[in-house]
C-alpha cells in the first residue's frame, strides 16, 4: 500500500506541475480578492489583450506594405509609369489602342510581354516627356515661345512615332541576332543528331545553351510543344514570328527531313556551312563599303566644321561684325554637325552584314 500511495502521490505532483506549466502563460483573474480589485484587474487584462491585438494587426499591415513595395520595386519603371497613366486616362488610352492596328503582332514578334493598352499608355508617357523636353530645350536656347511650342509639338510627335516603331526595331534586332547565331546552333544540333539524339532533345539542348536570342526562341518552341502543339506547328510558328529567309530555309529543311526522311545532321551541317560562307562574303563587301564611307565621314565631321568656323570668322572680320548670331552658330556646331555624324554612323551600322 505504501508503494502504491507513493506512486499515486508522484503522479499527482507530476499532473499538478504539468497543469501549472500549461497554465503559466495564460492570464487569470486573481481569486480571493474583492470584487472591485478583480474588476480592475479584468479591465487591465482586456486593455493588454486589445493592445496586443492592435500590435499584431499593425505588424500584418506593415508586412503587407513591405511586400507590396518589394513587388512594386521589382516591376520596371516603364511598367509602373504605364500603369499609372492607364489608371488615370483609361478612356483616351482605350480609344487610341483600338485605332492602332498591328501593334499586337509587333509586340509578339518583339517578345515584349506587355498588354497592348499598357504599351499605348507607355507610348503616350514617352511622347509627353519628349514634348516637354523639346519645349524646355528650345526655350533655354532663347528661341521664341511660339517656336519653342512648335519644337515641343514635334518632340511629342517624334516620341510617339518612335515608340510605335520600337517593337519593330526590337523584332528586327532579334532577327539579326538569330541569324548570326544560327550556324553555331545548327552545328550544335547536328552534332547531337549524329550522336543519336532526337530532334526535340537537340532543340532543348540549344535552348539551354547560351546562344542568346535563338536560345530564347527555341525555349518557346519547346514550351509550345509541351502545351499541346505539334512539332510542325511549333516550328511553323517560330518561322512566322521571325519572318526571316534564313529561318524559313532552316525550318523547311527540318520539316522536310522529318516528314520524308533523310540524314538531318548532314543537312544541318551543310546549312551551317552555307550560312557561314554567305556571312564571310557579306563581311568582305561591308569592309570595302566602310573604307569608302570613312573618308566621307572624316570630311563631314572634321573638315567641314573647321571650314565652316573659318568661313564665319573670315566673313565677320571683313564685315567687321558677326555675320551670324552666336545662338545659331552654337546650335549648328553643337547639334547640326553631331546629328550629321550620327546619321552617317547609323548608315554604317545598318549596312553591317547579318
Amino acid at each position: 500500500m505504501g508503494i502504491v500511495r507513493a506512486f499515486a502521490d508522484f503522479l499527482e505532483r507530476l499532473g499538478g506541475k504539468t497543469i501549472e506549466v500549461a497554465e503559466k502563460p495564460i492570464r487569470r483573474v486573481p481569486e480571493g480578492k474583492s470584487v472591485q480589485e478583480r474588476l480592475r484587474v479584468l479591465k487591465q487584462l482586456q486593455k493588454e489583450l486589445k493592445m496586443e491585438r492592435e500590435f499584431v494587426e499593425t505588424e500584418e499591415e506593415i508586412e503587407e506594405i513591405l511586400e507590396w513595395r518589394k513587388q512594386e520595386i521589382r516591376n520596371p519603371f516603364s511598367e509602373r509609369l504605364a500603369e499609372a497613366v492607364l489608371r488615370y486616362f483609361t478612356g483616351p488610352v482605350e480609344s487610341l489602342t483600338n485605332s492602332l492596328k498591328g501593334l499586337d503582332q509587333d509586340l509578339y514578334r518583339a517578345n515584349i510581354l506587355m498588354p497592348k493598352d499598357k504599351y499605348v499608355a507607355l507610348m503616350l508617357s514617352v511622347a509627353v516627356f519628349a514634348g516637354i523636353f523639346g519645349f524646355l530645350f528650345a526655350y533655354l536656347l532663347y528661341i521664341p515661345v511660339d517656336t519653342s511650342l512648335l519644337v515641343g509639338l514635334l518632340g511629342f510627335v517624334g516620341g510617339f512615332i518612335y515608340m510605335r516603331q520600337y517593337p519593330k526595331m526590337v523584332w528586327k534586332r532579334r532577327v539579326i541576332e538569330v541569324e548570326r547565331a544560327m550556324p553555331y546552333a545548327l552545328r550544335h544540333m547536328a552534332s547531337l543528331l549524329s550522336a543519336g539524339v532526337g530532334i526535340s532533345e537537340a532543340i532543348l539542348s540549344v535552348a539551354r545553351a547560351n546562344y542568346g536570342v535563338i536560345s530564347e526562341e527555341f525555349e518557346l518552341i519547346i514550351r509550345d510543344m509541351r502545351t499541346g502543339s505539334s512539332f510542325e506547328e511549333a516550328l511553323s510558328k517560330f518561322d512566322e514570328k521571325m519572318g526571316s529567309e534564313t529561318v524559313s530555309r532552316v525550318v523547311k529543311q527540318i520539316l522536310r527531313a522529318v516528314k520524308f526522311g533523310g540524314n538531318l545532321s548532314e543537312i544541318l551541317y551543310k546549312l551551317a556551312e552555307d550560312f557561314a560562307f554567305e556571312y564571310r562574303m557579306k563581311l568582305v563587301e561591308y569592309v570595302q563599303k566602310v573604307n569608302g564611307i570613312a573618308f566621307i565621314y572624316m570630311f563631314m565631321t572634321i573638315v567641314m566644321p573647321t571650314m565652316f568656323v573659318v568661313g564665319i570668322l573670315a566673313g565677320s572680320v571683313m564685315a567687321q561684325a558677326l555675320i551670324m548670331p552666336i545662338e545659331t552658330l552654337a546650335v549648328i556646331l553643337l547639334f547640326a554637325f553631331p546629328t550629321l555624324s550620327f546619321i552617317i554612323v547609323n548608315m554604317i551600322k545598318k549596312g553591317e552584314p547579318r
